[in-house]
């Protein structure tokens, strides 16, 4: 019987085990693959979260490190690109202001997180309208006060006459209950509100001495960080601190008594929570608003308005010595939009870059 020839199978075992390899390779890759774009997604999705929390924050301490000084005086159409802040862990932002009309702003803040070499990895923008605070045209009096006022001195004076309009009479002095809103409400925005936005905050029974605009170590630049300086009220002196006259501070007294002794000058919006002892040779330009009594003697000169609500019922507010309060329009039209703070107005929006 003739048996049948078997072909052989020799190199079979080679052939599998290479397929074999290819296949497990093949799977290797793949799963490499995965992990791999998994990764690098993962990543951009970091870099990403953390150029929008860059953006986030640059929206957020634009408001509040609102930069009255510069940007309240912008045109309407202009665009002022702020300086960048950078962050521990190669993130930072971008910062830029543009004024849309007289009230409105549009505040774009561009968050980066770039790498070691400063090539950029992620890129997202974050934008908000925000509203310029309308404080009003301020008091319609040299001095409104609720309670009685003693003038002690002979050269002491209270004049309506205007100081920047020739021929224009307000009162020298009106009187209104110490509730009546003029005391409490300029503009839209209420006392508490006001002094909440304060640049300058006093503490308890603070005698300011030496009160006068100041430089900072940049050479020609107000030094807003000074709290004794409240800006410069003198425009055609040629000693003047020319830098401060576009700062008007927010000053707000919260003891039950501020004393300002030793001279000096000032501008913008005074708020004292308690009462106001003014002695010597001061100047001041803007409003100041006092809820308890006033006591002015030496010779402070304040142009603009003065508000004294008398908080308590045996309050008396005294005007001694050469003490002179004048009426101006334009001390408290200045001193009212420059010292004017942003709000957002609705929601935040973000666009990717």
């Amino acid at each position: 019987m003739t048996r049948p020839t078997r072909t052989s199978e020799r190199g079979m075992a080679l052939a599998l085990a290479i397929f074999a390899l290819v296949v497990v390779g093949a799977l290797v890759a793949g799963a490499f693959l995965a992990g791999h774009l998994e990764q690098r997604t993962g990543r951009a999705t970091l870099y990403a979260a953390q150029a929008a929390d860059a953006a986030e924050a640059g929206a957020v301490e634009t408001l509040a490190d609102w930069g009255a000084l510069g940007l309240n005086s912008m045109a309407s159409g202009s665009t002022v690109t702020l300086a960048p802040v950078a962050f521990a862990g190669r993130s930072g932002y971008q910062p830029t202001v543009s004024r849309l009309n007289d009230q409105l702003f549009l505040i774009r803040s561009l968050g980066i997180r770039s790498n070691a070499a400063g090539g950029i990895l992620a890129r997202r923008g974050v934008a908000l309208v925000a509203r310029l605070a309308s404080l009003g045209a301020g008091p319609e009096a040299a001095l409104t006060v609720s309670r009685p006022v003693d003038v002690t001195g002979d050269e002491a004076t209270i004049s309506g006459a205007d100081a920047c309009v020739p021929g224009v009479e307000r009162p020298g002095m009106r009187t209104l209950p110490s509730s009546a809103e003029p005391f409490t409400l300029f503009g839209d925005v209420g006392f508490d509100r006001l002094a909440a936005h304060a640049q300058v905050v006093l503490p308890d029974t603070t005698l300011a001495s030496a009160v006068r605009p100041s430089l900072g170590s940049t050479r020609n630049r107000c030094d807003t960080d000074d709290p004794s300086n409240w800006g410069e009220p003198r425009r055609s002196d040629a000693t003047a601190v020319t830098a401060c006259r576009t700062y008007f501070p927010v000053i707000h007294a919260t003891g039950a008594r501020l004393a300002v002794a030793g001279g000096g000058r000032g501008q913008g919006i005074l708020l004292v929570d308690g009462d106001l002892d003014v002695t010597g040779d001061f100047d001041f330009a803007g409003l100041i608003v006092v809820r308890g009594s006033v006591r002015l003697t030496g010779r402070p000169r304040i142009t603009g308005a003065l508000m004294a609500a008398g908080a308590s019922a045996d309050s008396r507010n005294t005007i001694g010595g050469a003490a002179a309060i004048r009426y101006s329009s334009c001390g408290l039209r200045q001193a009212l939009s420059g010292a004017a703070f942003v709000e957002p107005l609705g929601q935040r929006s973000w666009v990717q870059e």
